[in-house]
């Protein structure tokens, strides 16, 4: 995310932020308030995340040709490897042992 496209999501989540507080005590003209400003800086983030392979180890750019769904990986590698930490992950949840004292 640019530098740029940062500061403005942060300014849109602090008034949110702001509006939601006031929302919680009664007022539901800050109730709607929190709630469209949450979903622009929603749709900001995401409009500059999309540009960039989701494997946390990489910054390739990701490359869409305007058909189907915008790809989340720059490479069948990338994927291959988030799915695998994925699947470790669930494994060893798993397999971990409860420490709930009955």
């Amino acid at each position: 995310m640019n530098t740029t496209r940062h500061i403005e999501v942060c300014a849109l989540l602090r008034r949110a932020e702001s509006a939601a507080q006031d929302a919680v005590n009664g007022d539901q003209a800050a109730a709607r308030a929190a709630l469209a400003l949450v979903a622009d800086a929603r749709q900001r983030a995401e409009e500059t995340g999309s540009n960039v392979c989701t494997h946390p180890d990489c910054s390739n750019e990701l490359h869409y040709v305007g058909r189907g769904r915008r790809p989340l990986y720059c490479s069948a590698e990338c994927r291959t490897d988030v799915y695998q930490a994925t699947q470790m992950a669930a494994r060893a949840l798993i397999k971990a042992p409860r420490t709930d004292a009955a």
